[in-house]
């Protein structure tokens, strides 16, 4: 592992196998593959880098249709392997278990402080998926009315065990709890353009004014999430925040591609088209699009704009080959970043700290710019000015 991630090739065997018991897990597809050739470790590895240990091994459940793999678990994995995977996967459900109590409790404790939260991504978007339990579980995202976000912090402050405020102009803090974190939301903004910041928050001011919100029962308490339109762009541009600014992982794709697809007859395809088009993000959507369709398995009918591209599922299409830049990036960088090697920050002198890290910027926007050019540069200008300022300052 080094600092851009890991190498690995979209072709190769154990990450083609890995995407196939994903897609099984996720869609219930079984596909056909040389599975003697497979290395498992490999296979595995990838999973626990993607957060997807859960998805994967539900590619060995029992399928409705009777469909399978066509082998089972104990004939490629050993007696302890499977043990630890059995315990893995137990682990996160027990944490899902958890984690949805907390909320419950968090948000009734809100409530009765006449706040109104909103549960943004993760937990909320679990439910989407077939088995909601076997989704790896992040941080608790909150969004509050701007007018609400100070009393709502002034609140967690004295119970968290530690708070981090790390957003934009103190519109994002962090609040750790025995285990959980927090993070309070007054704004989603995603550090590309002004013009898309002001669109997202004219969103959210839109939703909020009109409680247009889906609901979901988080052990017999009602938690407000983001009606299916806003959720399908405020995800979607989460995705892009991360994209470009750490790294991001097939899990947030198939998030989306999940809320895409158990939604598909009440998203209005022409307000996110609308939307896509104000936020300037088409192009973007097109290639992800492809991503979801051609790689991780989901239903082209279920993707807005999608079956628009009558040739993407040709390997030799634009939009195709930017899909496969985007996975070989996911897949090196690993989930959130994790597999970059960033200790350098921690243990190298101040000048040489900043001039890695001036250099890792230059090295990721090559990587990037192939793809989204343009977001790549504002992105880039953007960390390099402040990189040298902080340079200039000795900060």
């Amino acid at each position: 592992m080094g600092l851009y991630g890991k190498k690995y090739k979209v072709d190769d065997v154990s990450v083609r196998a890995f995407l196939a018991l994903a897609s099984a897990g996720m869609w219930g597809d079984k596909q056909t593959l040389d599975w003697k050739a497979v290395d498992w470790d490999d296979v595995f590895q990838l999973a626990k880098e993607q957060a997807l240990v859960g998805i994967v091994s539900s590619a060995f459940d029992p399928a409705p249709s009777g469909q399978d793999l066509g082998f089972e678990l104990q004939e490629v994995l050993s007696r302890d392997q499977r043990k630890a995977l059995a315990k893995k996967v137990y682990s996160i459900e027990q944490r899902n278990l958890k984690m949805n109590l907390f909320i419950a409790k968090l948000f009734k404790m809100l409530e009765n402080h006449n706040l109104h939260p909103v549960l943004h991504k993760g937990q909320g978007l679990a439910y989407d998926y077939p088995n909601p339990l076997r989704r790896s579980p992040g941080d608790v995202d909150i969004l509050l009315k701007p007018d609400e976000y100070a009393k709502a912090r002034d609140l967690l402050l004295p119970k968290a065990s530690k708070v981090i405020d790390d957003g934009n102009e103190g519109s994002h803090a962090s609040f750790f709890f025995s285990g959980n974190i927090v993070e309070l939301h007054e704004s989603l903004h995603i550090s590309l353009k002004k013009s898309i910041d002001q669109e997202i928050d004219r969103l959210l001011e839109e939703m909020f004014k009109q409680k247009s919100f889906r609901t979901l029962d988080f052990e017999a308490s009602d938690i407000n999430l983001p009606a299916v339109n806003y959720d399908v762009v405020f995800v979607f541009c989460h995705i892009l925040q991360h994209l470009f600014t750490g790294g991001i992982g097939l899990r947030q794709v198939y998030d989306l591609s999940r809320i895409l697809h158990v939604y598909r007859d009440e998203i209005d395809r022409g307000f996110l088209e609308t939307e896509l088009k104000r936020l300037g993000l088409m192009d973007e959507w097109n290639a992800f699009a492809t991503l979801m369709v051609n790689y991780l398995g989901a239903p082209a009918e279920d993707i807005p704009f999608f079956p628009v591209h009558t040739s993407a599922c040709n390997n030799s299409t634009k939009w195709n080959r930017k899909a496969k830049k985007i996975l070989s990036y996911i897949l090196s960088t690993g989930n959130m970043g994790k597999n970059r090697d960033l200790s350098y920050r921690k243990k190298s002198p101040y000048l040489i700290k900043k001039t890695v890290t001036l250099w890792f910027i230059i090295s990721n926007a090559v990587r990037l710019g192939s793809i989204f050019p343009k977001d790549t540069a504002m992105i880039s200008f953007k960390g390099l000015a402040s990189g040298l300022k902080d340079l200039a300052e000795h900060k």
